[in-house]
């Protein structure tokens, strides 16, 4: 599953999601295949889901008809969300945003109560120095990805490559576990080759670490 935070802050960086989703496709298609629903929240309280849809044209098209709008973040009614699919299979969630301005305490419980479903939380975090918001989010997203037993990684909002890389590796972890990483070859950024280290142990067992991609 797939959460994009679409506040007003995002929609400078709604294109390099679209481009990276589309990109992740891509790259697993000598692996296999890969069901991606999309949650995504933004104005006041508007919070909503797609289907699961594994082709990627399909999804490249819901991607492009996304818009952003002002609001706060609603990060724990998306978690609460997947917990409430018992009848969906998940094998993860990728969350993208850049602010939090929930009680870090329940999202904390909530990201245990995935963990202990065996659905950890990849937490990539757009987030820049001089963003006073997003800084003040690191804490909070750190925990959110330690509790669920993910990974939590950064990156800037020029990075694109390194925002498509990131995607395609945790969806090749998605797809095939360890093997599926092995497959898609070594990452061209230094800050995915580092998430694929994570990913092969993070199989091994609980091993959710702190990367610092910038």
């Amino acid at each position: 599953m797939f959460i994009l935070d679409l506040t007003g802050s995002r929609k400078p960086s709604l294109r390099q999601a679209r481009i990276a989703t589309a990109a992740m496709f891509d790259a697993i298609k000598r692996i296999g295949s890969i069901a991606v629903k999309l949650i995504f929240y933004r104005g006041n309280d508007d919070c909503q889901s797609s289907q699961w849809e594994s082709d990627p044209a399909v999804v490249s098209r819901a991607m492009e008809r996304l818009s952003c709008e002002a609001g706060e973040t609603q990060i724990g009614r998306s978690l609460r969300y997947v917990l409430e699919q018992e009848k969906e299979p998940v094998s993860g969630i990728v969350f993208i945003g850049e602010h939090c301005e929930e009680d870090p305490e329940q999202l904390a419980q909530l990201a245990r109560a995935l963990g202990e479903k065996r659905i950890p939380i990849f937490v990539f975090h757009e987030c820049q120095d001089n963003n006073q918001r997003a800084v003040n989010a690191k804490p909070v997203f750190k925990r959110i990805a330690d509790a669920s037993n993910g990974i939590y990684a950064e990156f800037e909002p020029e990075s694109g490559l390194v925002l498509r890389e990131l995607l395609s590796s945790v969806a090749a972890f998605s797809t095939a576990r360890i093997e599926g990483v092995k497959e898609m070859g070594q990452a061209a950024t230094p800050q995915a080759q580092q998430l694929q280290r994570w990913l092969l142990l993070l199989a091994a067992g609980p091993a959710a670490k702190d990367l610092e991609v910038t």
